[in-house]
């Protein structure tokens, strides 16, 4: 597998917002989002064996307790082993999955259910709207959530149209692009959005800013 940096921080985005985690970031992505804030895993990666990883995470997690791995990227389904990684992060950890929502879960990860799910359903600004694999919503268990990065308004009108077809059964969170109008789009939120749903920031930028590694 190829993976960009392993670190320890707060997960700082959607339902698990605040837990201490041990975050595997792994290199390439199928899209590029505009308003993406993580360009450098896109090329920048070594190879590491499941052993190296796993050491890895256990090494920097020594004396802090992180219960959660989240394997994030780039695209974490990209890497063909990222089944057997699932595997043997789940005897010692809560795993969750950071995905672009662009790909089928359950061909990629058949073990899927092992994990907990931030599948993003991407919009107009990003560029890479329509991208969404409808199949994903059928892997939804549990825990899981799908996450509307919203830039503007009409992102957000558009979230809340995609939203009202998913249907109430499916946890939604809509998270403000950092640096955005946040005010407007909890004005919009108020206003409109169904009770699945939450508006979340990006904790971790507002406690460190934009930065690697954290």
């Amino acid at each position: 597998m190829y993976i960009n940096e392993i670190f320890l921080s707060i997960q700082g985005e959607g339902l698990y917002s605040g837990e201490k985690m041990v975050f595997i970031r792994t290199e390439y992505c199928n899209l590029r989002c505009s308003w993406c804030d993580t360009k450098y895993s896109f090329y920048e990666g070594k190879e590491m064996s499941i052993d190296e990883m796993v050491e890895s995470a256990r090494n920097i997690n020594s004396g802090h307790g992180a219960s959660w791995i989240c394997l994030t990227g780039g695209e974490p389904l990209l890497q063909k082993d990222i089944s057997v990684l699932v595997d043997r992060l789940s005897e010692e950890y809560n795993i969750l999955l950071e995905t672009s929502g662009s790909l089928d879960i359950g061909r990629f990860l058949p073990n899927h259910v092992k994990v907990k799910k931030d599948i993003d359903f991407k919009l107009p600004s990003s560029g890479m709207y329509r991208k969404f694999n409808d199949k994903n919503i059928s892997y939804m268990e549990e825990g899981d959530y799908i996450k509307f990065v919203v830039n503007d308004l009409n992102d957000f009108n558009v979230a809340m149209e995609e939203i009202e077809k998913i249907g109430k059964n499916v946890k939604i969170v809509v998270q403000p692009v950092y640096g955005t109008d946040i005010k407007m789009l909890a004005d919009a939120f108020i206003d409109k959005a169904p009770s699945n749903a939450r508006l979340m920031l990006q904790e971790h930028k507002y406690i460190y800013g934009e930065i690697r590694g954290v």
